[in-house]
């Protein structure tokens, strides 16, 4: 009995000693990004990158300025801040942070970290090249009234040649669906906006469609 009381005090301080924490045992790594608030001759609108052809990944995808968290930010909001600064050719002083959306635990690998923020009235932007092809608004009058079109995709796995079916023989040996999930599209002057852009943007109107009433419309 005094071993196992000196056994959960020693669990109870290294559990009090940090906060819990997303278990990254999978390659899960952190990224940020940041939703940018405009003003323009329509109204209040959002800001999206063309991503440039020659990136790796996703070349040519509509997506917010964001990137990989880095050892050198103190926050994941440094992240969203100091990689809309690279991209666009802005410094911080013409970004005003308004806070923190959910983040996201995607199958892909990176937990996305979304910040809202306004830049500054009258900006000028020099986007870097390397990482982006073009810019391009969309005023939330438009988002306001638009339906995207939602689509789903399935999620599945399958073990590989050393799993123990000896153990499991009632594991499925081929693909074995585990779950779905929504997809939305939006639409804009020859864009499309989809994927985890469209996923951030999606959340951000539906949690700000009030505020959003009251101000735009």
């Amino acid at each position: 009995m005094e071993k196992m009381t000196e056994l959960v005090e020693q669990i109870t301080k290294r559990l009090q000693l940090r906060s819990a924490r997303i278990d990254k045992a999978d390659k899960l790594w952190d990224a940020a990004v940041l939703v940018p608030l405009v003003d323009t001759e329509a109204g209040p609108a959002v800001l999206f990158e063309v991503r440039a052809e020659g990136l790796g990944w996703q070349p040519g995808d509509v997506c917010f300025p964001g990137g990989r968290y880095e050892c050198g930010d103190d926050s994941f909001a440094k992240t969203a801040i100091r990689e809309t600064c690279e991209e666009l050719g802005v410094t911080e002083d013409k970004i005003s942070l308004c806070g923190e959306l959910d983040f996201l635990v995607t199958h892909m690998g990176p937990i996305i970290h979304p910040f809202v923020g306004r830049l500054a009235d009258g900006v000028q932007l020099s986007c870097n090249k390397d990482e982006v092809a073009e810019i391009f608004t969309v005023p939330l009058s438009f988002l306001m009234d638009y339906e995207p079109r939602v689509a789903h995709m399935e999620l599945a796995n399958r073990a590989t040649a050393d799993f123990p079916f000896d153990l499991l023989p009632r594991q499925p040996h081929d693909w074995h669906k585990r779950k779905g999930y929504n997809i939305y599209f939006y639409e804009y002057q020859g864009h499309v906006i989809w994927g985890l852009t469209a996923r951030i943007l999606h959340g951000f109107m539906r949690r700000f469609r009030r505020e959003l009433q009251a101000n735009i419309l």
